[in-house]
């Protein structure tokens, strides 16, 4: 079925199967994307990771912050150093979850 010039990648896409890949969050301040989003902290110097909601950061900071302020300001629960990094991803449905009505 798959000729030499075509890899199943190029199959897949030509039989119109959908990617599973999250869209990029272009995320800057603490409000974009309206707070729709989870934040991934992680440690720089321990590897400790921490999942973050903005809007118990945007509490402490505000809405306006911008995401590198915060992180500056953030100190790690094992190690108490501040190398923390972060990174975003966008909220995923629950299992079993429909729109539409029954």
């Amino acid at each position: 079925m798959l000729g030499s010039d075509q890899d199943w990648m190029d199959t897949c896409a030509v039989i119109g199967q959908k990617s599973r890949v999250a869209p990029e969050l272009k995320i800057l301040k603490l409000s974009d994307e309206f707070g729709q989003y989870t934040l991934v902290l992680q440690c720089s110097a321990c590897g400790h990771e921490r999942h973050a909601q903005p809007h118990a950061l945007a509490r402490l900071c505000g809405w306006d912050a911008s995401i590198e302020q915060v992180t500056r300001r953030l100190r790690c629960s094992k190690c108490g150093k501040k190398q923390c990094s972060w990174r975003a991803y966008p909220p995923s449905k629950p299992r079993g979850h429909s729109s539409l009505p029954r």
